[in-house]
């Protein structure tokens, strides 16, 4: 099996040849000198690119900076605010209960109040009656106490 049949190469073979065309013609020396010229002008374009895309990102990057400066601000806004209600949650804790009390307690009485009435009217016994009769006036007392 010779060289050529088994398709192996030597790659003197080539550059042997390539160095004869080449210094025959004359003609490839000036398509590398143009060539790495073109190449120049590419990698200026790129560089100008890589720099465009810099300050595209530099400016973006300030403005969302910027952005987040004011929301800071504005959540120290928010945390007076949250501080403010807080202190009227207390003050209001503090005299709801005391209320709160007093409502319920108004309710109990007039619900009392109101099944003393069906009892002194569903009684048959006067002795009973008065009894109940007392029974509702000092409700009366104790509900006008819890209006002041």
């Amino acid at each position: 099996m010779s060289a050529d049949n088994g398709k192996v190469h030597k790659l003197e073979d080539f550059k042997s040849d390539d160095s004869t065309e080449s210094v025959g013609e004359g003609s490839p020396m000036p398509s590398v000198a143009e060539a790495q010229k073109d190449m120049s002008k590419v990698a200026m374009i790129v560089s100008l690119l890589a720099v465009l895309l810099l300050v595209i990102f530099f400016f973006g990057m300030n403005r969302n900076i910027a952005g987040l400066s004011d929301e800071v601000k504005s959540l120290g806004i928010l945390r007076e605010d949250v501080a403010s209600l807080d202190q009227r949650m207390v003050k209001m804790q503090d005299e709801v209960p005391a209320t709160m009390k007093r409502m319920l307690a108004h309710d109990v009485v007039n619900e009392m109040t109101m099944k003393a009435f069906y009892l002194t009217d569903t009684l048959e016994d006067e002795a009973l009656r008065a009894k109940m009769q007392q029974v509702l006036v000092g409700l009366k007392e104790v509900r006008a106490g819890l209006e002041k």
